[in-house]
């Protein structure tokens, strides 16, 4: 037995007056039912648009050193063996540990550049006459600043580990022999030899990264004394910090978290 609609029948009702007699009962509910059908196709519609208004409103990255970073999550979230070694999985899961840590790591710099610069941010508003007397004041810029330099002093250290990272997994720019060093030291490759290292290093995708010394900053300009270093990483900083909720986002955006192997 077949089915007609009652939406098409009150159409049919509509087109053909003169083969369906007058029914008010049944007429009303019909376009009760065309009008919830209609609310609810709007409602549809709403969703969408509001979707659609949301990911065009997605902070996007306005400086060169926020696009370097954004640059640099992205590449480490591509493809980690040569198509013609996708099936070893041991190395497979390797680089997804390894590319879960990097991540952290750059995750971290975004939190300690917060962190750091809203401690600056703290220190240039403290006001001597918001205090009672001077040694008072002394000692909360003294605290405030102690936190400063431990924020700072966070930030260098993982900035440099997040490189050291990269560098090993993922940086076409890094030297091999550099990179057979490094990764020798991993607690997983220890009584393998030189030549088997080499071979399993160059089953994996290597990548161009914004700068080849730094990955993300351009540590070649960077001064090699320590107070020179302090303060470019600390210049690096400010200038990134207007990107950090949208280098925030791109970090926790599910199409850029990769499943372990």
């Amino acid at each position: 037995m077949s089915y007609d609609s009652p939406l098409k029948l009150f159409r049919d009702m509509s087109k053909n007056p003169d083969f369906y007699p007058e029914d008010p009962v049944e007429r009303a509910e019909i376009k009760k039912m065309l009008l919830e059908d209609e609310r609810q196709t709007q409602s549809k519609k709403s969703l969408k648009i509001t979707k659609e208004e949301k990911e065009e409103k997605r902070p996007e990255t306005i400086t060169s050193a926020g696009a370097a970073f954004k640059k640099t999550i992205e590449l480490i979230n591509s493809d980690g063996l040569l198509p013609e070694f996708c099936e070893n999985k041991t190395e497979a899961g390797i680089i997804a540990q390894r590319r879960a840590a990097s991540l952290n790591f750059l995750n971290n710099i975004l939190e300690d550049i917060k962190n750091y610069l809203t401690q600056v941010n703290k220190l240039q508003l403290q006001k001597v006459t918001d205090y009672d007397d001077v040694e008072k004041y002394q000692d909360i810029i003294g605290s405030s600043d102690m936190l400063r330099r431990s924020y700072h002093n966070k930030l260098i250290n993982n900035l440099k580990i997040a490189m050291r990272l990269i560098n090993i997994n993922f940086n076409a720019d890094y030297p091999e022999e550099a990179r057979l060093k490094e990764e020798a030291k991993m607690p997983e490759r220890r009584g393998m030899s030189t030549d088997r290292l080499r071979a399993l290093m160059r089953q994996r995708q290597y990548y161009k990264f914004p700068y080849a010394t730094g990955v993300f900053i351009n540590f070649g300009k960077a001064p090699k004394d320590p107070t020179g270093e302090r303060e470019y990483i600390a210049s690096w900083a400010a200038d990134i910090y207007t990107d950090l909720a949208a280098l925030s986002e791109t970090l926790i955006n599910k199409d850029n978290k990769k499943t372990p192997v």
